[in-house]
């Protein structure tokens, strides 16, 4: 059987969110249970989960990356505010919005995707929904976590940062950080 890798695709968080996300959500977690949250060096934007593949597909993929890349220019975007996924009284995920020139991250999105269907990798059937995923699967009392959707985010992660490139990542489960790059690509 052939090796392979889970892989994606996603715009890492900048250096000035990851740098103020540990502080943060430690003061998140004394208030919110969730049985995982994401570590600082694995926030990401999720351009397009592309699943298990083997080594041997890596190549081809990150050349229709780079170009995908390439024909897309730097943008900004800066989070805002809170929200969650899943049932109102258990979420499974919580996240935080993206603000900014988010229609030029649809655009990259869009890119990817179309990049990535000649190899052989479907688009979501669900439309794309930009978000930082920060924790999963709420275990605290039901109904007791309406109250983060309050909590202001950092002021760092409210100003604005250029999106300057995308990263091909693989998933390492049961490591930390859990996600490596394995190619990063200018946009530009």
């Amino acid at each position: 059987m052939q090796p392979s890798d889970r892989l994606f695709v996603a715009v890492p968080a900048p250096p000035s969110v990851i740098s103020s996300a540990e502080s943060w959500v430690l003061r998140l977690k004394d208030r919110f249970t969730f049985a995982k949250w994401v570590l600082p060096q694995d926030l990401h934007l999720t351009l397009q989960f592309l699943g298990d593949v083997a080594r041997d597909r890596t190549e081809r993929i990150a050349q229709a990356i780079a170009q995908a890349a390439k024909d897309t220019a730097p943008f900004s975007l800066h989070f805002q505010g809170l929200g969650v996924f899943g049932k109102p009284n258990a979420p499974s995920v919580l996240w935080a919005g993206v603000q900014g020139e988010v229609e030029k991250l649809g655009q990259l999105q869009r890119r990817i995707v179309d990049a990535m269907e000649p190899l052989g990798f479907a688009a979501e059937k669900r439309p794309y929904k930009p978000h930082l995923t920060l924790a999963r699967k709420f275990t605290g009392p039901a109904g007791s976590h309406a109250a983060m959707l309050d909590v202001a985010l950092p002021d760092e992660w409210q100003t604005p940062w250029r999106v300057k490139e995308t990263v091909l990542y693989r998933s390492r489960l049961g490591r930390r950080p859990m996600y490596e790059r394995v190619a990063s690509f200018p946009l530009g």
